[in-house]
C-alpha cells in the first residue's frame, strides 16, 4: 500500500477494520509516515492516534486480571481454598455477560469452584440463542474481562474440555462454534474439542433438552436433502418462527418456499429488519416477498442499515451488508472510525 492509496475510502476502511495487534510493525511505521500529512480529523489519523494512546489498566484492574490469569493457568480442576474461592466468586459478580467471551470466562470460573450446573447453564444459554443474536453479542466494545477471555481462549477451552465432569454440554458448544462462526482461530479451537460422544447421541431426548433448537439444527444438518425437506415441512415439529432463524439462512430451502412463508417473512421484517435483510440473500425468498408485497425489498433498506451503524451491537452486521452492497463512502469510513475509537 502507498500513501496515495489512503485517498481511497476502501483502503481507509480496510486499515481501520484490521486488528491493530496483528498488524505488521513495519507496516505500522510506514502507515504512520503517511498519516502525518493528513488532517487531524481524517479517520485513519484518528485511528492511529487511538492505537498509539491505548490506556494501560488501572492498578485495581491489573490486580484483577493477574488473579484471573493465575486461575486460568492453574494446574487444578477445582479450587477448594476458601480465600481463593471467595475471590473467584467476587470476580463472578463483577464480570458482565454482554459478550460471548465474558460468558465463556464465567462458565470456566464456575467450573473451577465446583458449580458444574451453573457453568453448563451459561453455555446452554449461549446455544439457546439463534446465531444471529450471538453474532451481535460479539460486539466491538468488550470489557477487560472479554479481552482476557479472547486472549486466553485456547487455555480456557483446554481446561474446560479436560474437566472430569460430564462434558456433553461443552461438546455441544464446540459444535455450535463450528456450525455458525468463521473466525479461523475460534473454529480451530472448537475443532480441537472432541465432540464424538455427543454427536453419536444427537437423537436422544436428553441431548435435545440441552439445547433444543440447536440440536434440531444439527439433526437437520445430518439428513439427506429429501429427508431434510420432509422434516422442515412438519411445522408442528419445527415451526416457521424457528426455521426463520435456524434454517432459512443455513440450508437450501428453495423447494419449500411458498405462500405459507409470507406471515413469517412479514413478522421478521417488522420485528427484526436487520435479519430480514440477511434472509433476502436467498433469491427465492426475495422473489416471494416481492411478489407478495408488490415491491422490491431493497429500496429503503440502505438508510436503515446506515442508521444501524450508530448502535455498536448491530454495527458489524450492518457494516457487512453495506460493504456487500458497495456502499463504501467517506461517511461509512467515518462512522466505522467512530465505533472503533470508543475509549
Amino acid at each position: 500500500m502507498t500513501c496515495q492509496d489512503l485517498n481511497n475510502d476502501i483502503y481507509q476502511l480496510a486499515v481501520i477494520l484490521y486488528p491493530p495487534e496483528v498488524i505488521n510493525e513495519k507496516f505500522m511505521i510506514s502507515l504512520r509516515d503517511c498519516v502525518l500529512k493528513l488532517s487531524e480529523t481524517h479517520p485513519v489519523k484518528r485511528w492511529m492516534k487511538w492505537v498509539a494512546a491505548s490506556k494501560p489498566l488501572k492498578p485495581e484492574q491489573l490486580q484483577k486480571r493477574t488473579f484471573l490469569m493465575e486461575i486460568i493457568n492453574s494446574q487444578f480442576n477445582l479450587i477448594t481454598d476458601s480465600k481463593i474461592k471467595n475471590e473467584i466468586i467476587k470476580s463472578l459478580n463483577e464480570i458482565p455477560e454482554d459478550t460471548i467471551g465474558e460468558k465463556i470466562l464465567k462458565s470456566y470460573l464456575y467450573l473451577m469452584i465446583g458449580n458444574v450446573a451453573r457453568s453448563d447453564n451459561i453455555l446452554r444459554d449461549i446455544m439457546a440463542a439463534a446465531p444471529r443474536l450471538n453474532w451481535e453479542r460479539t460486539g466491538l466494545r468488550g470489557s477487560m474481562y472479554h479481552k482476557l477471555a479472547v486472549e486466553q481462549a485456547q487455555q480456557i477451552f483446554t481446561k474446560i474440555g479436560k474437566h472430569p465432569a460430564d462434558r456433553r454440554t461443552f461438546e455441544l458448544f464446540g459444535l455450535y462454534l463450528q456450525s455458525f462462526y468463521n473466525d479461523e482461530s475460534l473454529v480451530a479451537m472448537a475443532d480441537d474439542i472432541d465432540t464424538s460422544e455427543v454427536e453419536s447421541k444427537l437423537n436422544l431426548q436428553f441431548i435435545e433438552g440441552l439445547a433444543p433448537q440447536f440440536v434440531r439444527y444439527l439433526r437437520l444438518s445430518n439428513l439427506s436433502e429429501p429427508r431434510r425437506m420432509k422434516s422442515l415441512r412438519n411445522l408442528k415439529k419445527i415451526p416457521l418462527d424457528e426455521q426463520s432463524y435456524w434454517s432459512w439462512a443455513f440450508f437450501d430451502i428453495d423447494p419449500l418456499v411458498s405462500d405459507a412463508f409470507d406471515p413469517e417473512l412479514l413478522r421478521v421484517e417488522k420485528e427484526d429488519q436487520l435479519w430480514f435483510i440477511y434472509l433476502m440473500d436467498n433469491e427465492k425468498l426475495a422473489d416471494q416477498f416481492n411478489k407478495k408485497s408488490g415491491k422490491s425489498f431493497l429500496p429503503g433498506r440502505r438508510p436503515y442499515l446506515k442508521t444501524s451503524l450508530d448502535d455498536h451491537h448491530s454495527f458489524m452486521m450492518a457494516l457487512y451488508k453495506l460493504i456487500e452492497l458497495g456502499d463504501i463512502s467517506t461517511e461509512l469510513v467515518t462512522k466505522t472510525a467512530d465505533q472503533i475509537i470508543h475509549d
